[in-house]
């Protein structure tokens, strides 16, 4: 404030040489002004290209995370089906396996009770045989019926025979000799 009022009583009440001194003055201070405003000017442009860069960078990052966003949605989708789909793989195992379970189940029975016929059978065919010499002439007529060369021959059948032959063999104390 007070260089103004200095400089206002030069202007007006001054001397040739202050006006001189003053003119010189504000011809040196309008230049450093100017040079002042010509670094701003530029420092102003530089911020605003860093600021253009700066708004290019966030929109190409915003651009890359975007495509990354929707390219894990995307594998998330793709994950999530491919679970569904073994899920439903494993449901559908799980299902079959347990068919498989029941069926063995009702086969194991089915196999008792053949295995009770085929011995109900074997039964018959021994009945009643009631010494060492019937028992070997029941084997013999058997073995002529079953033998596998035979037509109607059957190997599993005479394998029963001969199992119940060693039985019976047992319990009349005589060798397996046919």
């Amino acid at each position: 404030m007070e260089d103004r009022k200095r400089i206002e009583e030069i202007v007006l009440n001054g001397t040739e040489d202050e006006l001189s001194e003053l003119r010189v003055w504000l011809f040196k201070e309008s230049v450093r002004l100017e040079n002042m405003e010509s670094s701003l000017s530029e420092r102003y442009e530089r911020l605003e290209q860093d600021e253009r860069r700066f708004k290019e960078r966030c929109d190409s990052i915003e651009r890359k995370l975007d495509t990354a966003s929707r390219k894990l949605e995307n594998d998330k989708a793709l994950f999530d089906q491919r679970l569904r789909i073994l899920n439903s793989g494993f449901d559908q195992l799980n299902a079959d396996k347990k068919k498989l379970e029941n069926e063995f189940i009702r086969l194991e029975r089915e196999k008792a009770y053949q295995r009770e016929y085929e011995y109900e059978a074997l039964d018959l065919l021994f009945k009643g045989v009631n010494s060492a010499l019937a028992l070997k002439k029941r084997y013999k007529d058997l073995m002529k019926i079953f033998h596998p060369d035979n037509v109607s021959g059957d190997s599993y059948m005479v394998q029963m025979i001969n199992e119940e032959y060693a039985v019976l063999c047992r319990q009349y104390d005589i060798s397996m000799k046919a």
